[in-house]
């Protein structure tokens, strides 16, 4: 790309149109040498590791010539004081002292400043051992930084000694990684330490450094395959951990980085004990970004790794006692820092959903399920300039992913919702305006207690669907209906059942059983407020009564019946709702 390799131009003869023929010698000293960044080809198949993720020529000739550069050794002696090795302490300076081979070519000073102790934390992390660098690894660390020197070079198209996000942007394209600018600004922002929106050489190392690791995971799973699927994404994540743990335990020991720059970073005993990821985990995070599919591609991999590292980092600052689980306030603050203003009940009932080892607390792994879950729900508050009615309910309902699961291997999303089943959840949830008898319209903190009240009549649903076909037998609504409380007799369910089995197939599917739950759960519920106050005519719902006026109770006697529960609901639906009845 021309802009890209603009960044460095040569008076020489040999090159033309602002583009040097020798670009690839940059850094000759050492002989370094990194592939331009130009336009991606399809790719499809091998490493991932290209463009921006780049690695130096490994000939062998080639990198001995580079690794026995005398201004490598003699920085080695200087600083390793007869002992064999650098430790961590010495690496910054030792890097000061080969600033001059670092620098050269350049226009603009790489090393202004000392490497800061993350960046060599992290260097330390990948070349040495137990914190030291022996002379080969020493002569490695500095063949990979003049290596990304000459990437650099590229990526920084104006010349300002700097990566501003724009330019990050257009080298993961032209690497062949596709994800929206609002995402490489996430990137960016995770590494830009002084927070002037661009990145620094020492800054763009440990970036690198950082993205070498998931690649590196990344191929050793897909043996140049394009897409994995959710037990492979569970190795990657636990292969990323694994390498990862070095790291993560050396900036943890070290009191002059800052706690900030370990929150992000995922490695085996990053909450004091190992706890693997859940298979049910990566699933969650494939159908949060997998578009539909059951499988990951590379793009989709980054982009849900940034996630990923986001969320890592917002569990750790909120988790107050540093022991990896999350107790209710630590939970309720995690929501509403997100904007996300739902009342304690509500995020009660969402922790106890994700809490499936009935711990109390809501650990790291359950946390990623909630948040790839309800995150979305929190970019759905634009929808919502106030309210929204049954039709946009349905719309809404046709984009909203919390319900998907997986099952035998593929993504079981759930047919659009009726127009009618709308009308029954808002009825439900909503608030009646002035002159309504119910309810036709929906807040945004209304839609949030719907979400939560179908994922768990779901998940209820669910356990029902033996076959995983999608539909409940007729037989399984007595239990169905004892899971939520009632507890009705077998004439009040079997006449239930034929007011929704409308084919005849003895079976339902959830939106049908959805609005078969709502109005049994109206019935029963004006039932308990009539049995509690018999003077008060039922309402729709316990806030918004569709009546609202009352009567006083005749004196027992002709013509007057008492009915208990499952007597009341056998009357109810005693005449078949939407049935022929001539059939």
């Amino acid at each position: 790309s021309s802009v890209l390799m603009s960044s460095w131009e040569c008076p020489s003869a040999h090159c033309t149109g602002g583009q040097c023929s020798m670009l690839p010698q940059m850094g000759r000293a050492s002989g370094s040498f990194s592939p331009p960044l130009g336009p991606a080809s399809p790719v499809f198949g091998g490493s991932k590791k290209r463009g921006l993720f780049g690695d130096a020529d490994q000939d062998p000739i080639a990198k001995q010539a580079r690794m026995s550069n005398p201004e490598f050794l003699q920085a080695f002696r200087s600083f390793e004081h007869g002992q064999g090795f650098i430790d961590l302490n010495a690496l910054s300076q030792a890097l000061q002292s080969v600033k001059l081979t670092i620098e050269a070519g350049t226009q603009h000073s790489l090393l202004h400043r000392p490497f800061q102790a993350s960046t060599c934390c992290w260097l330390c992390a990948r070349f040495g051992t137990s914190n030291r660098l022996t002379l080969p690894q020493w002569c490695e660390l500095m063949d990979y930084l003049q290596n990304l020197k000459s990437i650099f070079l590229q990526v920084d198209a104006n010349r300002s000694g700097a990566i501003e996000f724009v330019e990050l942007h257009r080298a993961f394209q032209l690497s062949g990684v596709n994800m929206d600018a609002s995402i490489i600004v996430e990137v960016g922002r995770s590494f830009d330490s002084d927070s002037d929106g661009s990145l620094e050489f020492d800054e763009f190392v440990q970036m690198r450094l950082e993205w070498d690791y998931y690649i590196a995971a990344w191929d050793q799973q897909t043996q140049g395959g394009q897409t994995i699927a959710p037990a492979q994404l569970l190795q990657v994540l636990e292969e990323i951990k694994r390498t990862l743990e070095p790291l993560g335990t050396m900036l943890g020991s070290q009191s002059n980085v800052p706690v900030v720059t370990a929150q992000g970073i995922f490695y085996t005993s990053m909450f004091g004990t190992h706890r693997p990821f859940h298979l049910q985990t990566c699933e969650r995070l494939i159908i949060r970004f997998g578009q539909g599919s059951l499988f990951l591609n590379f793009e989709q991999f980054c982009s849900m790794m940034v996630f990923l590292k986001e969320m890592k980092t917002a569990f750790s600052s909120l988790d107050n006692k540093g022991n990896g689980s999350l107790d209710l306030p630590e939970l309720c603050n995690a929501f509403w820092r997100a904007g996300i203003n739902m009342p304690e009940t509500l995020i009660t009932q969402i922790g106890k959903t994700f809490d499936t080892d009935n711990s109390g607390g809501i650990e790291f792994d359950e946390f990623i399920q909630m948040t790839a879950e309800w995150h979305e729900m929190w970019k759905l508050q634009d929808r919502f300039i106030s309210t929204i009615g049954a039709e946009e309910l349905q719309q809404l309902m046709g984009t909203v992913r919390v319900l998907y699961q997986v099952v035998n291997g593929a993504i079981q999303a759930l047919r659009p919702f009726s127009l009618n089943t709308c009308r029954w959840l808002i009825a439900k949830f909503g608030s009646c305006q002035a002159g309504e008898r119910f309810a036709k319209r929906l807040s945004y903190g209304e839609f949030l207690h719907l979400i939560q009240y179908l994922k768990e009549s779901f998940i209820t649903f669910s356990r029902l669907d033996m076959n995983r076909v999608g539909v409940i037998p007729c037989q399984q609504l007595g239990a169905l209906f004892s899971a939520f409380g009632l507890n009705l007799s077998p004439e009040a369910v079997d006449n239930i059942s034929l007011s929704y089995d409308l084919d005849h197939s003895n079976s339902l599917s959830f939106d049908e059983f959805l609005q078969m739950l709502l109005e049994v759960q109206l019935y029963d519920q004006c039932f308990s407020i009539r049995e509690r106050n018999p003077a008060i005519l039922t309402p729709l719902n316990s806030v918004n009564p569709i009546l609202g006026q009352s009567f006083v109770a005749g004196a027992p006697g002709a013509g007057l019946v008492t009915l208990d529960r499952s007597a009341f609901f056998s009357l109810v639906f005693a005449v078949p709702r939407n049935r022929d009845l001539t059939e």
